[in-house]
């Protein structure tokens, strides 16, 4: 498997990692025992694993973080939209 890849795979594994705790049974990491969904290994586990894969760990927690960014700010605009139903007659 190419490199490209490797890479694509672990980061949609890292995105399906970042669900809400609320949208999912949560459990221990298997790596380092944080809270993981599923019990699964974490974001920050298989962030770390993306890092040594292309060989600059920089890179993948600044995806990281970007990609947390997104869900806040999307979470945000849903929550602005669900004001704008709610106050709709």
């Amino acid at each position: 498997m190419s490199s490209q890849s490797q890479a694509i795979s672990l980061m949609t594994k890292i995105m399906y990692q970042c669900r809400p705790e609320r949208t999912t049974t949560m459990a221990q990491c298997r790596c380092c025992h944080a809270s993981s969904p599923g019990g699964m290994e974490c974001a920050r586990c298989l962030t770390g694993r993306l890092g040594d894969m292309i060989q600059n760990r920089g890179a993948a927690f600044s995806w990281l973080d970007s990609f947390r960014r997104v869900q806040q700010d999307e979470a945000h605009v849903f929550e602005c939209a669900k004001r704008v139903d709610a106050a709709s007659p």
